[in-house]
């Protein structure tokens, strides 16, 4: 009786274990799945477009729209269903990532094709040089404006892609960099995680924002060989946007 009762008691926790083990697993899923990004009820894919306009693609009505800085727009071309989660451009060649697909468009927006299966979140085209992150798979790179495509070499785990520009990926997990025009990546040192946004400016002079609902305040010029300055967003603790600098010597905090 006492060895059928040690049976039964081991067995039960074993049952257990698994269900909690389960769980945790289904939970890590769910949170990870909760913190990518939504395009729900906003526009989430727009990029900017020749002399201060900016591209829209019209979840909604299928079309991508050029909206002038006076606010009127035009219809350029249509776009795939889908739901949308990025857009970038460079001169006729455009990316669209959506939660199925990523497409690609060599005539601004004329005629689209698809070119890689995925949860696309985040992407970037610097002429013919074309990134594309894919939530929890990987990062992809062309260098003939999407004609063929090869994964990049990220590191392990760090595939929750927020934003792209040439170099630089903001992820769940920090600020990646890559020295090889996007075939391998590593993650910049001493930044907190879930960076939410990055872009490239063209002055050594950037603005910075500390905390919510502070006022932004300018910096002085720094003096680095490149000029090159990168703004990146990220989530601070009480659910502010603050943004700090990362020069191309290292990283420095606004």
């Amino acid at each position: 009786m006492i060895y059928l009762h040690a049976v039964v008691y081991t067995a039960l926790g074993r049952a257990i274990a698994i269900g909690l083990a389960t769980a945790v697993a289904f939970g890590l899923i769910f949170l990870r799945e909760a913190t990518s990004p939504s395009g729900e009820g906003y526009w989430t894919a727009m990029a900017a477009a020749p002399n201060g306009a900016l591209y829209v693609a019209d979840e909604l009505h299928h079309e991508l729209r050029l909206v002038q800085p006076d606010g009127s727009h035009t219809r350029v071309g249509s776009v795939p269903a889908g739901i949308f989660r990025a857009l970038a451009a460079d001169g006729p060649n455009l990316l669209l990532a959506t939660e199925g697909k990523l497409w690609v468009s060599n005539d601004t927006g004329a005629t689209w094709r698809s070119v890689l299966p995925g949860r696309f979140t985040a992407a970037s085209v610097e002429g013919s040089h074309e990134l594309a992150g894919a939530w929890g798979l990987g990062l992809y790179v062309s260098n003939d404006a999407g004609a063929t495509w090869r994964m990049a070499d990220v590191p392990t785990g760090d595939t929750e892609f927020e934003s792209i520009v040439p170099d630089y990926a903001a992820t769940l997990l920090g600020l990646l960099r890559s020295p090889d025009r996007g075939l391998t990546w590593s993650r910049l040192p001493g930044l907190p995680d879930r960076m939410t946004t990055v872009s490239l400016t063209g002055s050594t002079k950037a603005w910075k924002y500390q905390g919510q609902g502070q006022k932004a305040t300018k910096e002085a010029p720094t003096s680095i060989a490149s000029g090159e300055v990168i703004e990146a967003g990220l989530r601070n603790q009480q659910g502010g946007v603050a943004a700090r600098r990362i020069l191309d010597t290292g990283f420095k905090a606004a």
